[in-house]
């Protein structure tokens, strides 16, 4: 039969309600009315094949790429068996200019920049980067937000054989043992998001970094993979790819470990990772590739309803409505602050009393001037 063309799982995003608050701090206290890009850190862990109890049969779990209150901390280290993604999050003032936004060159810029770090220093560290355009109603605590997890197009594609497909890692041919699987793990501890794999000894298994790849050798080029799904590898392999073809533009095919175990098998036949051979093309004859060229990229997240729009977060039920009452206030003065006045010192004024004498015509006037 003829080879198939790869088909790679979406990442999907997963935004903790800690996000928002943090997001909503570091708007009233840092951002203001600026709309400047913010470096944060996400997390994605492999995905995971859970066993039904009942039936007996296993259900696959994606892992998402999540965002928290720790993600605008640049030294945030995520949970064992998670990996890091570098990200930039751009939130917008109003709702209009939240969808005014000019999203392809956001994206564009976001794609040039995961590009360039393999043009330039030919490293790995952006390959898993993300972007997030989001708007706060901060009086109504609902949150706009779009994620886009940049990822470069092959052309021609990458194809894997019809009749054997992505292999579990525990089959015969699958060319690693127990032992070396056990190895990697261990090895695997350091989080790494992409890797190497030398299997000089049979029995024993070497993590290296993606960058001592070469085509003449019988290394496995080996990723974290959210995906769960036994033959569509998950979202970063896409880039880790475009990464081996730019820096060897004449390769033909890769031997890929899609690693999706979090903890070692007891038996051998319950290792959950994937292992496949992929081709570049079809079998026939390649054009010379020019590897200066940005390739097209894809990676807007779909919503729901499985369209290319924004999702929204309402976090008002979780919230008491006398403290959104004075949320309410509060980013009023301080938008006033802001805009008119910032050596306005809104603790001086609120932490100043008086005393009316006399509620009549003149004086209702007053307390309402003193109220607002």
């Amino acid at each position: 039969m003829a080879p198939t063309i790869v088909q790679f799982a979406p990442l999907p995003s997963q935004t903790h309600p800690s996000f928002w608050h943090k997001l909503t701090e570091f708007k009233l206290d840092v951002l203001k009315l600026s709309d400047a890009e913010v470096d944060i850190i996400g997390s994605y862990g492999p995905g995971k094949l859970i066993k039904d109890r009942e039936g007996g049969a296993y259900v696959g779990v994606t892992g998402s790429l999540s965002v928290e209150e720790e993600s605008f901390g640049q030294g945030h280290v995520p949970s064992i068996a998670n990996v890091a993604a570098k990200g930039i999050v751009k939130n917008y003032n109003t709702i209009e200019e939240f969808k005014a936004a000019d999203k392809t060159k956001l994206f564009n810029e976001a794609a040039d920049k995961i590009w360039s770090s393999i043009q330039t220093s030919k490293s790995t560290s952006l390959l898993n980067s993300f972007l997030l355009i989001t708007f706060a109603d901060l009086k109504k605590y609902k949150y706009f937000y779009w994620f886009a997890f940049p990822a470069f197009v092959s052309t021609p594609a990458w194809h894997i054989d019809s009749d054997t497909g992505f292999l579990s890692v525990s089959a015969p041919n699958s060319g690693l043992s127990h032992t070396q699987l056990v190895s990697i793990h261990k090895q695997l501890s350091k989080s790494l998001p992409y890797f190497l794999v030398k299997s000089t000894d049979p029995e024993q298994a070497t993590i290296v970094g993606v960058e001592e790849y070469t085509t003449d050798s019988s290394s496995i080029i080996g990723f974290i993979d959210p995906s769960a799904q036994a033959q569509n590898p998950g979202w970063p392999l896409r880039n880790l790819l475009a990464y081996i073809r730019a820096l060897h533009p004449n390769i033909t095919s890769c031997k890929v470990l899609c690693w999706r175990d979090t903890e070692v098998a007891k038996e051998v036949s319950d290792w959950k990772s994937r292992i496949g051979v992929l081709t570049v093309g079809d079998g026939s004859p390649i054009e010379a590739k020019d590897t200066s060229t940005r390739p097209n990229a894809v990676g807007w997240e779909k919503n729901a309803q499985g369209k290319l729009a924004p999702k929204m977060a309402d976090l008002a039920p979780m919230m008491d409505p006398v403290r959104l009452a004075n949320q309410a206030v509060d980013l009023n003065l301080k938008l006033m602050r802001w805009r008119i006045l910032p050596s306005l010192d809104l603790d001086r004024i609120a932490a100043t009393k008086c005393l009316l004498l006399g509620a009549g015509t003149l004086g209702c006037y007053v307390a309402r001037c003193l109220m607002a």
